[in-house]
């Protein structure tokens, strides 16, 4: 045994006894040495930057060998360099996270050394440069690769996080989710919360890998107002009805303004961040103004002046009756220096009363007034305080993230 073989032994002395046995047939496509790529005029970029996307979120989760299949069909639809970066990754966290299988060590020096001929200038240069160094101690020569069996494969993923695929009666599993199927075709569904069931039926050839991916419809969200009768209802900058509401509202999720406005009153304006699915029940309070609150007291006021204004018109009336009785007495039968006395201050009480009432009336004309005009210029100011938000999210879009995140091992770009 030479030197080479012996410290081979050594390094590889620590795995697992069930691992020492010569390895199985290799049986997936994209252990092949050199992957197949497709012509250019054939080639789907749109689609393979997805199941880049879909296998760099299996990679998140640790799920290595769902992430090299997504990572390999990428490849073949695209022929990116930055993929076999991404492969030779993948390969090296199942060698020494998972068994140290020998076939996965080969693999991962394959791809780093495919990488740096494909892009020698790439930007993970060095990082592949350095990962053969230290890979390399670690090889064993294996008798190249045999070739695989006919595998008939379904890859279901999508933009949404969180979300369940289930493939005919299996148990759901969490998306993106590869999984090798019997040819013919499969129900596929997937869900997520705050988001409507989506169901696919997928006719899946013998050998043939189909990708499929799946765009989920939000649930609406719900919102109920209440508040004064008469109230105007304000969302996102546009009135749309006057309370009380017949029923619920359905808006997409996101931000919204909801804004509720009445004459006299406080207008309510608030910003909400409706969830998907979610039912928003809002009670409006609208507390008077005070410009509403002045106008009642100068109405009052106004009120208060006419009613005394008629009363001291009332008695004027009477003291000038009484003057005139008096005066007439005079006239006719005669009357002594105290009838006489009596009349005067009659027709003096008059004027005095007169004058009073006309004062009065004119500062009660003046706040009924005064009460009109506030309360029929007490009207909401909106204007400069409603707005239509831009939505945080639209309802079925993907992110587009073509680098991979720190601390995970997919930091190649496509």
């Amino acid at each position: 045994m030479n030197v080479a073989s012996l410290a081979m032994v050594l390094l590889l002395g620590s795995a697992p006894a069930s691992k020492a046995k010569e390895p199985d047939p290799v049986q997936w496509p994209e252990h092949r040495e050199v992957l197949e790529v497709l012509p250019p005029e054939q080639r789907d970029l749109d689609e393979a930057k997805r199941l880049f996307e879909a296998g760099r979120r299996a990679a998140e989760h640790a799920r290595w060998d769902e992430a090299i299949r997504y990572f390999a069909e990428a490849y073949h639809l695209s022929g990116s360099p930055g993929l076999l970066y991404s492969l030779g990754r993948g390969h090296r966290e199942l060698y020494f996270h998972h068994g140290r299988d020998p076939v996965q060590l080969q693999l991962a020096l394959l791809r780093f050394r495919q990488y740096l001929e494909a892009s020698p200038d790439g930007r993970n240069h060095d990082n592949a440069a350095r990962y053969i160094e230290e890979l390399e101690p670690y090889a064993a020569v294996l008798e190249g690769f045999e070739q695989p069996v006919v595998i008939t494969r379904l890859m279901v993923y999508g933009p949404v996080e969180g979300a369940m695929v289930t493939i005919d009666d299996a148990p759901p599993r969490e998306a993106p989710l590869s999984l090798d199927v019997i040819p013919g075709s499969h129900r596929v569904e997937m869900t997520a919360p705050g988001y409507h069931l989506a169901v696919r039926t997928v006719d899946v050839p013998e050998g043939v890998t189909v990708p499929l991916e799946i765009r989920l419809d939000e649930r609406a969200a719900l919102l109920l107002v209440r508040g004064p009768a008469g109230s105007d209802l304000h969302l996102d900058g546009q009135r749309v009805a006057e309370l009380p509401l017949g029923a619920a509202i359905t808006l997409p999720a996101g931000p919204h303004q909801i804004a509720v406005a009445r004459a006299g009153r406080v207008p309510f304006v608030r910003s909400l961040e409706l969830q998907r699915g979610e039912t928003e029940d809002l009670e409006v309070q609208l507390p008077r103004t005070s410009q509403r609150k002045a106008a009642f007291a100068a109405l009052g006021l106004g009120g208060a002046g006419a009613i005394a204004a008629a009363t001291l018109a009332g008695l004027a009336l009477r003291s000038q009756t009484r003057g005139r009785r008096i005066a007439e007495e005079r006239l006719t039968v005669g009357i002594d220096e105290e009838r006489y006395a009596e009349g005067q201050a009659a027709w003096q009480r008059r004027d005095e009363l007169r004058t009073a009432a006309v004062v009065t009336g004119v500062i009660g004309g003046l706040s009924l007034a005064t009460g009109a005009i506030l309360w029929l210029t007490d009207r909401p100011r909106l204007a400069d305080r409603l707005y239509r938000p831009e939505r945080a999210r639209p309802l079925t879009a993907a992110p587009s993230l073509w680098r991979g995140s720190a601390g995970v091992a997919i930091t190649g770009r496509f």
